[in-house]
């Protein structure tokens, strides 16, 4: 069975060597596709579907984990390829198959290919890209801007500039400091297992919100929020408790 691969990395020579050794050592993979550029690269697997992606993870822009966030295909192996032994230690927090460390050494190549066999199924690689998502929101890459695409772009949202989310059936229109809004095609659960928990934090099924644009609580069954563009957002119920531990635990961190 042949294994169709992808190529993501923003140095030429690095892009060129992976694609010779793998051509030389790995006869069951068929590269289909290369790129320089991640935002190319998501436009890729997007489109083609494969099976198994080598991604760089230091490029400018937009780096591979921001690529994983941006992308809705995501049934496919990786490989994470890397200079930075920093950037190997992460990609193992994040539960990623392998890592290969630039340059890359045929015998290392060959034992991650043979990790991808054993766990072709594609069940399996969706939860493992999962995960890795998932792990993203909790810190794991450091990572502290959410990658969406948007109108044919990438939109690269820096974390303290999202105020909050609100759902509207398989779509989300996030709620920006500057008082703009953009409509995404992600659900709200989607958006949520992207963001860090409890910065940010899921008070009701339809709204998701940054807890440092909170400016007030009102009381009440639930309650209500005032958030800092002004809209006032109510609380579920059983959303409640959770909300006022955050909040009181981060003035206490502030001091006040």
């Amino acid at each position: 069975m042949q294994i169709r691969s992808v190529i993501i990395d923003d140095e030429k020579h690095s892009l060129i060597s992976t694609e010779i050794l793998i051509q030389k050592y790995c006869p069951g993979i068929d590269i289909v596709a290369k790129t320089l550029s991640p935002e190319k690269g998501v436009e890729l697997i997007e489109t083609l579907h494969p099976d198994l992606v080598f991604l760089d993870i230091a490029m400018p822009r937009m780096n591979g984990f921001e690529l994983l966030q941006a992308l809705q295909f995501r049934e496919f192996a990786l490989i994470f390829t890397t200079a930075y032994n920093t950037y190997a230690i992460n990609a193992f927090k994040v539960n990623a198959i392998d890592y290969l460390l630039k340059p890359i050494e045929p015998e290392e190549l060959i034992k991650a290919i043979d990790k991808v066999k054993q766990n072709m199924e594609k069940d399996f690689q969706l939860k493992r890209i999962e995960t890795i998502i998932r792990n993203l929101g909790n810190g794991g890459s450091g990572n502290e801007r959410l990658a969406l695409p948007y109108e044919g772009r990438i939109m690269m949202l820096d974390h303290h500039n999202i105020v909050c989310c609100e759902s509207d059936r398989n779509y989300t229109r996030i709620y920006l400091a500057d008082k703009t809004s953009l409509m995404i095609s992600r659900t709200l659960k989607d958006i949520e297992q992207m963001l860090p928990h409890p910065t940010f934090l899921r008070i009701h099924h339809s709204y998701l919100v940054n807890i440092n644009h909170v400016k007030e609580y009102y009381r009440g069954e639930g309650g209500e929020i005032l958030l800092s563009n002004g809209e006032i957002l109510r609380v579920s119920r059983n959303k409640k408790e959770e909300l006022l531990n955050i909040l009181f635990q981060s003035s206490r961190e502030k001091g006040f």
